[in-house]
């Protein structure tokens, strides 16, 4: 599944550092529940930090995110800030 190819209306986990701070997404996680979360290099540390926003306004806050690889459920991919080049995380 692309991101882009997700139902615009559907919820994805970010950050407020992404919202607020203009942190650029350096990490992507489709998980086992086909859930997308979006994080940046900031450390969560509060339950506070994390939002749902659409997946309309991820794409239109961080353009990159269309160029998301096709991921499969329980696949992660990451990017060096400024980069538009995503690379899967390989499994441990």
């Amino acid at each position: 599944m692309k991101l882009k190819e997700e139902s615009k209306n559907k919820q994805v986990l970010t950050t407020s550092y992404v919202l607020t701070n203009d942190s650029p997404i350096t990490f992507v996680l489709y998980d086992e529940d086909e859930d997308w979360q979006l994080f940046g290099d900031d450390e969560v540390v509060e339950d506070e930090d994390a939002y749902m926003v659409s997946v309309e306004e991820i794409l239109e806050m961080e353009p990159a995110l269309r160029k998301l690889p096709d991921m499969q459920p329980g696949q992660a991919v990451v990017r060096e800030k400024g980069s538009t080049r995503w690379y899967f995380v390989e499994e441990e």
